[in-house]
């Protein structure tokens, strides 16, 4: 039964995947994961999450949507299936088992992840939340939630076609590519911040591996940089809430921070290290406002991201400025690497 009055019944069809892989018989399966037919996964990251917990335990992994009036409009405790969901075998066994009963106790839900979570509660499952997993319920400009994402793997993005192009000097499918392919060359590092600080000029520059980095010149706290730029809107075109705490844009052009987007990748050899450029975005409007500078390029050196550092404490690699600390150059030189034991990201 489906007696939703604005759902489409399809909803059911989708809730039922589960049971109609499961009934397949596939061998040594550990997880089942569910998306929707514009959700991106990047599967490096979704195995290396999943690979932290017992799969032979009932698991429920996900997480909620980024703007507070769809997590209300359904509930805070499901894992919405645009980002994407993972099931794990025991709890899929004792699933499919009252799926369907569940479809029909809960016809009047609108989608199939809401079946999906009305039947966990019957089993007493509740969700484990993990914050790579991206509804992506905004609507706009990406880029203040792909700049301060969280010291997470990215495991997913959901509803790309409602949103600019990730990156502002090419349109949606290549910038896709682009992003891609920073993923592909170091998966755990992709979107990870690193900060550091210029004491010769007072400036902070704020590296998201694979997307961009963000020059301050000034020198911000770390409290202030994790904050997302509200550079988008809600699901349904309201400016809030969120939740996440977001900070405006900067109206003056040359108090925001100077964005320099990902232009090239590669390895910088023996497999140990990857090079990648990032290329200054808005220097015409910098120019138009009397506030440019010589800083053309950002150039960053990383180590390879081994997956088992995720196995521990969560926590934001450091970064040195090697090259390019004085007025005339046009390129800065930054390496990221493991803080030390006592470090810690403070101003000069």
């Amino acid at each position: 039964m489906y007696t939703n009055k604005v759902g489409l019944q399809f909803a059911i069809h989708l809730a039922r995947i589960l049971k109609e892989t499961f009934q397949l018989g596939l061998e040594n399966v550990r997880w089942f994961v569910m998306g929707d037919n514009d959700t991106v996964f990047f599967t490096e990251n979704l195995v290396t999450v999943l690979a932290k917990y017992d799969h032979n335990e009932m698991y429920y992994i996900g997480d909620n949507s980024e703007s507070v009036e769809q997590n209300v409009a359904q509930t805070y405790g499901m894992a919405f299936g645009g980002g994407g969901f993972a099931i794990s075998y025991p709890l899929a066994e004792v699933l499919v088992k009252i799926l369907d009963g569940c479809i029909n106790h809960y016809a009047v839900l609108f989608g199939s992840d809401q079946k999906v979570h009305a039947c966990m509660s019957e089993i007493g499952v509740q969700l484990t939340k993990e914050p790579g997993f991206h509804q992506t319920d905004i609507r706009g400009n990406l880029y203040g939630l792909l700049a301060a994402h969280p010291i997470a793997p990215l495991v997913s993005l959901h509803h790309l076609h409602a949103s600019e192009p990730l990156f502002r000097d090419t349109g949606r499918v290549e910038s896709l590519k682009r992003f891609v392919s920073a993923y592909k060359m170091d998966p755990g590092r992709i979107l990870q911040k690193s900060i550091c600080y210029d004491p010769n000029r007072n400036w902070t520059f704020s590296v998201s591996w694979g997307y961009n980095v963000e020059l301050y010149r000034s020198l911000e706290t770390s409290i202030e940089l994790q904050t997302t730029f509200k550079t988008f809107q809600t699901w349904r075109g309201y400016e809030d809430p969120f939740t996440f705490n977001t900070r405006p844009v900067i109206p003056d052009q040359c108090k925001r921070p100077v964005v320099f987007f990902l232009d090239q990748i590669e390895d910088g050899g023996l497999g140990e290290w990857t090079e990648s450029s990032y290329k200054i975005y808005d220097n015409v409007l910098l120019e138009k406002s009397n506030c440019s500078l010589e800083v053309q390029y950002v150039n960053v050196t990383a180590s390879y991201f081994r997956p088992e550092l995720w196995k521990k404490a969560p926590r934001r690699q450091c970064c040195d400025i090697i090259k390019g600390t004085d007025e005339a150059s046009n390129v800065v030189e930054i390496v990221i690497r493991g803080c030390h034991q006592f470090e810690s990201v403070t101003p000069p």
